[in-house]
């Protein structure tokens, strides 16, 4: 066991990474009057079509409210995504995507539509995404108080920069594991450290998570199904997570440390 006084003598250090906007997220009632505008100038002539903006002040006005983030930052992050791509998609999700939603999601919550969803760019499409906030930590796990031992793979620095944002107060989640069957992807994470955490969402695998600037993260829904029939990632109850994993991966609980009680090497 490693000495944690010793890793963290150190704390000039912020938290880094990707940080996705919670602005991007809405409800389905919410996404369906933003569709319904779309709709009523695509009537109009006016549209995304071809990967072209139509020249209309209220459609400009609604993609940059609501597809700005992944025009104007993830093209310009990403190789493989183009300009072209997401206003295609913009047309796709007004004439399909949107109207599919709660028959392929609807039945992996008790309310779909008391949650918040968003897209953004992943391995080589725009893919959806869920909020994991208090709404949805409510209605599977009827308490937002659900302390459990967790681990978090992490870097000497990434160490630091999560000690000090646990002492400034903010309250954000990470993603942490208990179980794991296969060594976790980054070299540099060469740490694995115990902590206390309050669980917001429980998943049997990797369920590639987005961190989120109002502190919470978001899950892929790409990800909702688990391999075998009748089965799903989701745990819906928190203790299940620890059964096997069936992707040979590990397992993903969302949850806000709250106390870091020991650090390991990542062997």
């Amino acid at each position: 066991m490693i000495r944690l006084t010793e890793i963290l003598k150190e704390e000039n250090y912020k938290v880094l990474g990707y940080v996705r906007p919670a602005e991007s997220f809405h409800t389905l009632a919410e996404w369906q009057k933003v569709v319904e505008q779309f709709l009523a100038l695509q009537k109009q002539g006016y549209d995304t079509r071809g990967g072209n903006i139509s020249n209309n002040p209220k459609l400009v006005k609604l993609i940059n409210k609501y597809f700005s983030y992944q025009l104007n930052v993830e093209v310009e992050r990403y190789d493989l995504l183009t300009t072209k791509n997401v206003l295609d998609f913009i047309e796709d999700f007004v004439n399909h995507r949107f109207w599919s939603i709660d028959e392929e999601y609807g039945h992996y919550f008790p309310d779909i539509y008391a949650l918040k969803f968003a897209y953004f760019y992943s391995r080589g499409d725009i893919e959806p995404y869920v909020m994991l906030d208090e709404n949805y930590t409510m209605q599977l796990y009827k308490s937002l108080d659900n302390k459990k031992v967790l681990n978090h793979y992490v870097s000497p620095d990434g160490l630091k920069r999560l000690h000090k944002a646990i002492k400034s107060g903010n309250t954000f989640d990470i993603s942490t594991f208990t179980v794991a069957e296969r060594p976790f992807f980054r070299p540099g994470s060469t740490l694995i450290i115990q902590l206390i955490g309050n669980v917001k969402a429980g998943f049997k695998s990797d369920i590639k998570s987005y961190a989120l600037d109002n502190g919470r993260r978001a899950c892929n829904l790409y990800r909702l199904g688990y391999p075998g029939t009748d089965e799903t990632n989701i745990c819906y109850e928190l203790d299940s997570c620890n059964g096997e994993i069936k992707t040979s991966l590990w397992n993903e609980y969302i949850a806000e440390p709250i106390k870091i009680i020991g650090v390991k090497e990542n062997i």
